[in-house]
């Protein structure tokens, strides 16, 4: 009897937070009352609140669920039979995804917004989540083991990796008309074989 009841509050629970995205990026963080996100998502001012207790908590589960959607995309195992190339890409493409859409490059041109107004602010709330590097650094690990990576420093390598996507990729794309697929896929096979002239062995 309680199956239909928990559902209904996931449903509820995710129409609130698809409301609250659309808020947050027509708005921004200031503007966006619990009124417009309550009306956005098509339930009650007094749902959102038994969800969530404030807009503070709101944005913080906006960030938790985004960020978690990412992370579920870099469970990416190290497999020997695969070219290290694909591999690379497939890590790439999943951070990537915070901004392949243009609904979820708005969220992420957002967020960098409100981070970069509060650096402490900022610090506080991405310590609460898995470092970016750290299903990467298994992989990377995992590759040296099997003698086809070789880094002395693998977390800087990782760094590395991260810093040619996002800088190549991600933040270009943030501030503006969003990810041409076709277009970066030369880019994405440049930082991949970039990262191996450095790192892989031959």
């Amino acid at each position: 009897m309680e199956q239909p009841v928990t559902r209904d509050k996931s449903k509820k629970r995710a129409a609130i937070l698809e409301g609250a995205i659309d808020v947050f990026i027509e708005a921004g963080y200031e503007l966006a009352s619990m009124d417009r996100i309550a009306e956005t998502a098509g339930v009650s001012k007094k749902t959102v609140y038994n969800h969530f207790g404030s807009k503070e908590q709101l944005f913080q589960a906006v960030v938790s669920d985004f960020l978690a959607q990412r992370q579920t995309r870099k469970s990416i195992p190290y497999r020997a039979d695969l070219p290290l190339e694909e591999q690379l890409i497939a890590f790439a493409q999943a951070e990537i995804f915070l901004i392949d859409t243009p609904r979820r490059a708005g969220l992420s041109r957002f967020l960098t917004t409100v981070f970069l107004q509060d650096l402490d602010y900022m610090r506080a709330t991405v310590a609460k989540y898995p470092p970016n590097t750290g299903v990467f650094l298994e992989w990377l690990r995992a590759a040296q083991a099997d003698h086809k990576i070789h880094a002395e420093d693998p977390l800087l390598a990782a760094r590395v990796f991260y810093a040619m996507v996002e800088g190549g990729i991600t933040y270009p794309a943030i501030f503006s008309n969003g990810v041409d697929h076709r277009a970066i896929e030369p880019m994405l096979r440049e930082i991949a074989r970039t990262f191996l002239a450095r790192y892989g062995v031959s």
